[in-house]
């Protein structure tokens, strides 16, 4: 009777330790997320290693847990499965899938430790992690900045961000080395929303909530990522009514919105890069250009793909798309955009025009699917920012085509999904 017993306390002692080297690995991926790519691929390589050890350990069990929580991982899965498909029967370069496989190797294979007491347990380990990786960054890049600003001179010290005529060391490309500023700003939006929905679990006073609230929002701003202003301003005003509980509270407040606005763009628009895209809007609207089809890369980008789009509307061009919208740039004599192989910088395009309306219509149950659960999720209250930042940012960037943005979308898609502890105990029982 001894030997089968050290055998079941010797699988139950692996599983747990599984469980808890994925934890560790997806805390170090969450805090390396803003940093270079490669080393937040190597820890999630990690995470992903040991939840499939929890699946060779314990595979009914688990097995069990998919099933209970199909709604969650369904979408991810089949958004994939359609990408599968594409390779399968049109385009058979595995380049095109390749960074794809996170949608169902992040929500299936790491099931075992998101699914996890000791996760649930933990879960303000997991948001520190994420917390602290911008933090880093941005203290990392402002201190840089202003490090590389200074002068000595005469024996007196002088601040100079200019690297030349008109470019700061405070600019967006200057503060944006590791990553695409729209990602980055992606991410500080994010800590934003943990820091004011979730203070309470992390155990951050006030000022230092409202310190790293202001750290993130400056550093957007410098970034000069357009839509990611747009949302922080939306994400503030959907963060001052849900403050507010009384009717009538709302209603002076929503009187006051459109001002807010104003402020808010009257702000952003001493950024440069903002004034610059203003001072063009209104140069191309004196000179009665106003077809928005030439206006800049990016709308160039939304039109050519709209044109494909029209031709082939079922089952889209294939995952060869950003070759074919790269030879519309060319016959039309945009040969930078040609050259740079640029995407459709919308993801609703991007789908569209790449899988057709299958693929479209699996996006949006993606994106639909967490507000069909968020009732039984840990902390309900986190879904609907999440979605204001992920479907305002699709409208300017095709987030999930990029390692960056699919990685921060799936890991968070499941962590924000997770069902509550109770909830979760209750479905254990019936198994």
């Amino acid at each position: 009777m001894e030997n089968p017993s050290g055998k079941i306390a010797l699988s139950f002692s692996r599983k747990d330790k599984w469980i808890k080297c994925g934890f560790y690995s997806l805390c170090i991926t969450l805090f390396l997320l803003p940093l270079p790519r490669f080393l937040s691929l190597w820890t999630l390589g990690g995470f992903l290693f040991f939840g499939l050890l929890s699946w060779i350990t314990d595979f009914r069990l688990h097995l069990d847990q998919l099933r209970n929580n199909k709604l969650i991982i369904a979408p991810p899965v089949i958004y994939f499965l359609i990408y599968l498909l594409s390779f399968l029967l049109f385009d058979p370069i595995w380049e095109n899938v390749e960074d794809k496989l996170m949608f169902i190797l992040i929500p299936v294979i790491g099931l075992p430790v998101f699914m996890s007491d000791y996760l649930k347990s933990n879960l303000r380990a997991l948001l520190l992690a994420m917390i602290s990786g911008i933090l880093v960054i941005c203290v990392y890049q402002f201190s840089r900045a202003t490090f590389e600003s200074l002068y000595l001179v005469d024996g007196h010290y002088r601040f100079n961000p200019e690297i030349s005529p008109g470019i700061s060391r405070f600019m967006w490309d200057q503060l944006s080395g590791f990553e695409h500023p729209s990602y980055l700003a992606i991410k500080a939006l994010w800590a934003i929303v943990l820091l004011f929905l979730t203070r309470n679990m992390l155990r951050f006073g006030v000022f230092l909530s409202a310190f790293l609230i202001v750290l993130f929002s400056v550093m957007i701003f410098f970034l000069a990522a357009k839509t990611e202003l747009l949302i922080l301003s939306i994400l503030l005003v959907y963060f001052l009514f849900n403050h507010l509980k009384s009717t009538r509270s709302k209603i002076i407040a929503s009187i006051f919105v459109p001002l807010f606005f104003l402020a808010f763009f009257v702000i952003i628009k001493q950024n440069s890069r903002v004034e610059e895209t203003l001072r063009d809007i209104k140069k191309s609207k004196a000179e009665g250009k106003t077809d928005w089809k030439d206006f800049n890369p990016r709308t160039r980008s939304w039109f050519y793909s709209l044109d494909l789009i029209k031709e082939k509307p079922l089952f889209g061009v294939g995952l060869n798309a950003r070759n074919i919208l790269a030879e519309e740039y060319r016959k039309k004599g945009y040969t930078v955009e040609a050259d740079l192989r640029l995407n459709s910088h919308n993801q609703y395009l991007e789908t569209q025009l790449t899988l057709g309306i299958f693929g479209t219509l699996a996006l949006f149950c993606m994106l639909i699917s967490p507000l069909l659960i968020r009732k039984r999720t840990w902390n309900a209250k986190l879904i609907i920012p999440f979605l204001i930042i992920i479907t305002v940012s699709m409208i300017s960037e095709s987030i999930l085509v990029r390692q960056w943005g699919i990685m921060f979308f799936v890991l968070f898609y499941c962590l924000i999904t997770l069902p509550g502890m109770a909830r979760q105990k209750q479905s254990m029982s019936k198994i």
